[in-house]
């Protein structure tokens, strides 16, 4: 199997937020084989983007639970480097280049610290111990295939994958985390974006948004400047005027 890497991308109903993600996966610096899979189950909306290195999968039909979502996207990967690739949260240029630092030599990879986004201001970065942010982590599909995949449910299928992994006696020595410096932080999470947000939700059929019906072309872009962002906090916070800003960094 080519080892390139498959960003994987669940969406239902935003693809206004959408969008915003495939933007993130253009701007990605990495430049071995890639591509970002965008798995839509909306029985009503039928999405279409032509990029050489982005396949829309669109199913038409509703399916019954998030971990199998997630299941089936794996079936679709053409490669063995696999990244979680939320669609509402922002994947800053640097993701798939971290990521692949690590997970030829380890199957698994993650920095357990994001920043955080409420509507369009950046609140800060925050450090989880690895409890969370499931959607900041990538693995070997090898690895995928030994702790059995995803639990065919809702609502906690992400930390009960990464449970399981950790509780594995023969897998648990992989699940170390990445600490990286501030400024290649790779993930915004994002809240008070305008759109449903399906953490919790046990009952997928609870989340019915409008849509606009149909054929829907997607135009990927990002609606601010988010290397900007993380780069006004930096200095903000730290006031280092001689740190290297995240867009400009060379890899290390």
């Amino acid at each position: 199997m080519s080892e390139g890497v498959s960003c994987l991308c669940l969406t239902y109903g935003r693809p206004a937020l959408l969008e915003e993600a495939i933007e993130s996966f253009n701007r990605q610096r990495w430049e071995g084989p890639k591509e970002l899979v965008v798995l839509n189950d909306h029985p009503e909306q039928q999405l279409l983007y032509e990029h050489d290195e982005v396949r829309i999968v669109n199913l038409g039909a509703r399916l019954p639970s998030l971990g199998g979502k997630r299941n089936l996207a794996v079936t679709f990967a053409a490669y063995e480097h696999i990244l979680v690739w939320d669609d509402d949260d922002i994947h800053l240029p640097w993701r798939i280049e971290e990521s692949m630092k690590v997970l030829p030599r380890q199957s698994y990879f993650k920095c357990p610290e994001v920043w955080l986004m409420g509507g369009d201001e950046l609140q800060g970065n925050v450090y989880d111990g690895d409890l969370f942010f499931h959607a900041a982590c990538a693995y070997t599909k090898r690895l995928f295939e030994q702790v059995g995949g995803y639990g065919w449910y809702n609502a906690g299928e992400d930390q009960d994958f990464e449970n399981r992994l950790r509780s594995n006696e023969r897998l648990s020595e992989c699940c170390r985390v990445t600490r990286l410096p501030i400024e290649r932080l790779y993930y915004i999470r994002r809240w008070g974006h305008g759109y449903y947000h399906a953490s919790g939700c046990i009952n997928l059929n609870e989340l019915n948004p409008a849509v606009e019906r149909g054929t829907y072309r997607l135009r990927p872009h990002w609606k601010i400047d988010y290397c900007t962002k993380v780069e006004q906090q930096i200095q903000r916070r730290y006031g280092r005027q001689d740190r290297a800003t995240p867009h400009k960094q060379a890899n290390s």
